[in-house]
């Protein structure tokens, strides 16, 4: 495993693989390819659909189920990645999940794919940053 997925590279992956540019399609397609996610995803896009400004075609149990998939695997909130969550140096966020998200990619030793431009130049982790393919841009 080398990548762990930010919550939004995750959701696009997996319901509108088109927003993301092609060189992280041609990751997410590596047949081969472990990739990560840190539980907190879940959480995440499960409030965003709450909240409404998420629709999805199923109901939230199926659509979770079904976006964690066999080539990716749930790492937990351990004792670990909370304390580091904790201890960020010079953290640009103010967002807890981000946070979590984060020092989960640095104890697992994981690259983070994100579109989170405040993540961009983030030193103390290894983050490799993409931007989303706007929609006028999108065939």
């Amino acid at each position: 495993m080398t990548f762990l997925l930010d919550t939004n590279a995750w959701l696009w992956g997996y319901s509108e693989p088109d927003v993301l540019p092609a060189e992280i399609q041609a990751i997410l397609a590596s047949r081969q390819a472990q990739f990560g996610l840190c539980a907190i995803s879940l959480w995440e896009v499960a409030k965003k659909h709450q909240r409404g400004k998420l629709e999805l075609k199923q109901g939230l149990g199926v659509w979770l189920r079904g976006a964690v998939a066999a080539h990716i695997q749930l790492l937990p909130l351990t004792p670990e990645v909370v304390a580091d969550a904790m201890n960020l140096p010079d953290f640009p966020v103010k967002d807890p999940g981000d946070e979590l998200i984060v020092a989960t990619a640095r104890v697992h030793k994981l690259t983070l794919l994100t579109s989170d431009t405040a993540l961009k130049g983030y030193r103390h982790a290894r983050i490799q940053y993409f931007k989303p393919v706007q929609e006028r841009d999108r065939k």
